[in-house]
């Protein structure tokens, strides 16, 4: 839409708002921003603006919205304003159109309700039902035109009235009385039209206090962040105050002019992945400040949850920043003043620091002060506990801002406690006695027990021995558990069962997003408790509550197979799933792939499902990408990954951004037997998989060392594999072993996944050169084949985001139907065949070794600060050494 009646009422060189750039735009939208300004003009007024064909379309509404289903206001359809429009605050300077201050007194998104389809149609058909998602209006909003006579003139049209409907959310509270200040700059209108004089009160005032002075440039390494000690019980005491503990990301924020920095707690620059704190941090009326605080997302409850936030980090791409910024807010909770103005602030005791703190951050929008009580830690333990917060952060009052982890602070975490119910067990594993682990379940409120977790820590030879025996007295053949969703955790295939009598304490950190526990420990059984009175309180539980009220729609058939629901046993039966259990079909089984050794699809199928249990540990919360033979492996072939539209429901689909696509990819999870039964029968040969999860696509979970002895002989591939590994054991690392189901050999080492993909690839270079530097006569990290002169090329560039290597067990598309394949140190010979492992040989080869010897690779988790400086030595005396010239 054009902008020529909003940029003709105004004059760029006489009023501070922006005159934007028109969005061209061909698509229709649902959804997109809202803003809602306040305005000091002539009459003070609120201008509402919906976001719609690349412009703001605008209203002003002289009565202000209302969240009372009972008000009508008035909304009188004015010019369409630039995007930009919707981060402006200042003052239009007298003389000029709509001359006077401006807050943005709320922002967000909103959705359309109906009609469905494009909002802009609706608003030209008149009426349009939206839901906003802001700071300070929420719910669902009625914005209809009152000028619909046939013979309304042109300024009947301009009227319409904006309605709050009735809804969880509607009140007749007057929010904008409670709630006057700007999501931005945290300003009313009054102290917007002052705010130079503000800021020069509290420079004076500190001036007097006569404060070391902050230089002349701010500089994030001149502000280490003072670090908790951690303590196992709340206090009382008088000289503490007490904070709440975040569950998000330690920030520091540093503004100087009208620009704001973010740097993570390792000094990185974050600046461009939040940047609607960066917005309200610019939009403070102070030109100079450091804070220090955390950065968390919040759940649907207002409780900050790291797993939302896990979404914002480490993504890069601008698009794909601007989309998460509205699907997962993010907030800043400011809990430290270090600098501000020419001051230097850390010397100041912490009460003061925080009381200059409250004069800058106000509680209105993305950045909040973290405030605090005195006194009385464990009255203020028990209240985030009833609120299922993190813990408790405690603080020395009159304590300076050392910038080092000290006793001045301390931090109380809350771990989680629930009883649940044991519905099985698994093996034991090693030199574990009577049983692994636990397998844990709630009741659901429709009286079906959900699978959980399981437990296998907290027991002692007693606790396995009698619990044992309990479990031996209640064994069952089958399970009690309902069926998992797709998703939800899994029961391990060859757990036994018992009836679900049995009823234990459990402390864990956390519910995952799928409704499992992290970190579980068993505190003990619980005789006295109702296995009944065990409910499911985990994610989704509420959304469950409320269908069990009748609140929600039936249930779609199409999500049912086509059948009518069915009903469920009661607890202490087995569980009579709603809908059939998903199933692959094999379509042509008989279609040769392998013309020289006579295997075909239906053979390639049922070894991926006779492989399914080894090799479904690796691709959890994988991305993969298939190499598909339609043909078999002399036909043509072709990569693929985006999961066709016409995959079932029950295969798991997630969209991650491509920048080289410059689009969202929709790649397979493949996380059952049979999801992998149904890519097989796609004529996926070869499952390619990611080095990192779904959780943490940014983090690497292991360092990868690709060896390739293209132009070279397996001999040498063999030697130069065995001195990746002895460079790595040499700095405390223990390497994995498989083939690639090729030629080539991958050295792995379990990572945690804390590091960057350039991190990881900055050790693996290291461990490289060190190896290149003691073999130089038969390794090489030279990328061009041409230059290699038969040297085996050690690859550790293939660690990184978007990049894959052939899954553990995976098929590869060549002769006797070779699989990448998980080897001891022992079976590494000159003399390797790869081919020996294949889909005949490897499943058998498994059930004798009966543990997988890759498997390492995801369940140890090595940390490399304490290996590099002992690779820098190494490297250090390899590069001493007399080099051999190619």
């Amino acid at each position: 839409m054009s902008l020529t009646k909003y940029r003709h009422k105004r004059s760029a060189e006489n009023t501070p708002e922006p005159f934007g750039r028109e969005v061209p735009t061909s698509l229709s939208t649902a959804s997109g921003t809202f803003v809602v300004q306040k305005h000091a003009a002539r009459r003070l007024h609120y201008d509402f603006r919906l976001e719609m064909e690349g412009v703001l379309r605008s209203w002003a509404v002289p009565k202000r919205p209302s969240m009372n289903p009972a008000d009508k206001h008035l909304a009188v359809a004015v010019e369409d304003h630039p995007l930009e429009y919707g981060d402006f605050e200042g003052v239009i300077p007298p003389g000029n159109y709509g001359a006077g201050s401006v807050i943005v007194w709320d922002r967000g998104v909103y959705d359309v309700i109906d009609p469905p389809g494009d909002a802009a149609d609706a608003v030209r058909k008149g009426k349009i039902d939206i839901n906003l998602h802001g700071f300070k209006l929420t719910g669902a909003f009625t914005l209809v035109r009152t000028g619909g006579r046939a013979n309304a003139g042109p300024k009947d049209k301009q009227n319409w009235l904006l309605i709050k409907k009735r809804d969880q959310y509607a009140t007749t509270e007057n929010v904008f009385e409670a709630h006057p200040r700007s999501v931005l700059s945290g300003l009313t209108l009054e102290e917007l039209a002052d705010a130079p004089a503000a800021e020069r009160k509290l420079a004076g005032n500190l001036a007097r206090k006569h404060l070391p002075e902050l230089g002349a440039k701010l500089k994030h390494s001149d502000f280490p962040l003072t670090l908790a000690k951690t303590v196992k019980d709340p206090f009382d005491n008088d000289k503490w105050l007490f904070e709440i503990k975040y569950d998000g990301v330690r920030v520091l924020a540093i503004r100087e002019g009208e620009s704001t920095h973010l740097y993570a707690r390792s000094g990185t620059d974050i600046t461009n992945r939040y940047p609607e704190v960066v917005l309200a941090l610019n939009s403070i009326a102070l030109d100079r400040f450091v804070l220090d605080g955390e950065i968390v997302a919040q759940d649907e409850r207002g409780r900050p949850s790291f797993q939302l936030l896990q979404r914002r980090m480490h993504v890069n791409n601008a698009r794909q920043i601007a989309r998460l910024s509205l699907a997962v807010p993010a907030s800043y909770y400011v809990f430290d003043l270090l600098g501000f103005d020419r001051f230097d602030t850390r010397t100041l005791p912490l009460e003061e620091r925080k009381r200059l703190l409250s004069e800058l951050v106000h509680n209105e929008g993305p950045v909040r002060y973290c405030d605090h009580v005195i006194g009385r830690g464990k009255d203020f333990y028990a209240a985030i506990s009833e609120h299922e917060l993190e813990g408790v952060i405690a603080k020395l009052r009159d304590a300076p801002y050392r910038g080092m982890r000290t006793g001045d602070w301390l931090k109380i975490k809350r771990p989680l406690t629930r009883q649940f119910v044991i519905g099985g067990y698994s093996d034991p594993d090693g030199t574990r006695t009577h049983f692994g682990a636990l397998l844990l379940g709630q009741y659901e409120a429709d009286g079906v027990l959900r699978y959980t977790d399981k437990v296998g820590t907290g027991f002692n030879q007693d606790k396995l021995r009698k619990i044992h025996a309990m479990l031996a007295e209640r064994a069952q053949s089958t399970s009690p558990f309902r069926k998992p969703a797709i998703g939800e955790p899994l029961p391990e295939k060859k757990a036994h069962f018992v009836r679900p009598e049995l009823v234990c304490n459990v402390r864990f950190t956390e519910w995952t997003d799928s409704g499992g526990i992290r970190q579980p420990s068993f505190l003990g059984l619980a005789e006295d408790t109702d296995p009944r009175d065990c409910i499911y309180d985990g994610p989704g539980a509420q959304l469950e509550a409320l269908e069990d009220a009748g609140d929600a729609r039936m249930p779609d058939p199409e999500q049912n197979g086509g059948a009518e629901p069915k009903g469920r046993k009661g607890p202490g039966d087995a569980a009579t799933p709603s809908a059939s259990a998903p199933k692959a079909s094999v379509t042509n089984p008989e279609k040769i792939f392998w013309p020289n050794d006579g295997y075909t699809k239906g053979d390639l199928v049922a070894y991926y499902r006779a492989i399914s249990k080894w090799m479904l540990p690796y691709l959890k919360d994988r991305p993969v990408m298939l190499t598909r033979y339609p043909d078999g492996i002399e036909g043509k072939m072709f990569y693929q990954k985006d999961a066709p539209a016409f995959v079932p429901h029950w295969i798991r689909t997630e969209k991650i951004y491509s920048e080289d696509s410059q689009r969202e990819i929709s790649y397979f999870i493949l996380d059952s037997e049979e999801a992998l039964a149904y890519v097989a029968n796609l004529a996926a040969i070869t499952i390619h998989m990611w080095s990192s999860r779904i959780p943490h696509l940014e983090r690497p979970d292991w360092l990868l060392f690709d060896i390739d002895p293209k132009g070279s002989t397996t001999r040498h591939a063999v030697e130069v594999a065995r001195e990746v590994a002895a460079v790595l054991r040499e700095v405390g690392l223990e390497p994995c072993l498989k083939t690639s189901g090729q030629m080539g050999i991958h050295v792995v080492v379990g990572l945690a996944p804390k590091y960057t993909y350039d991190q990881a690839k900055m050790f693996s270079e290291l461990v490289s050169q060190v190896v290149v530097n003691r073999v130089p006569e038969i390794a090489t990290i030279n990328r061009n084949p041409r230059s290699r002169n038969g040297r085996v090329y050690i690859d550790f560039l293939q660690l990184g985001h978007g990049k894959t290597i052939a899954a553990p067990f995976s098929v590869r598309p060549m002769p006797a139907a070779p699989v990448s394949a998980p080897m001891t140190w022992k079976e590494l010979k000159p003399s390797l065949d790869p081919t020996i492992y294949n889909i005949k040989t490897m499943p058998p080869r498994m059930s004798r070794l009966k543990r997988d010897p890759f498997l390492d690779a995801i369940e140890k988790h090595a940390s490399l600060e304490d290996a590099l400086p002992h690779l820098e030595s190494l490297l250090s005396r390899s590069e001493s050494r007399p080099q051999v010239t190619p």
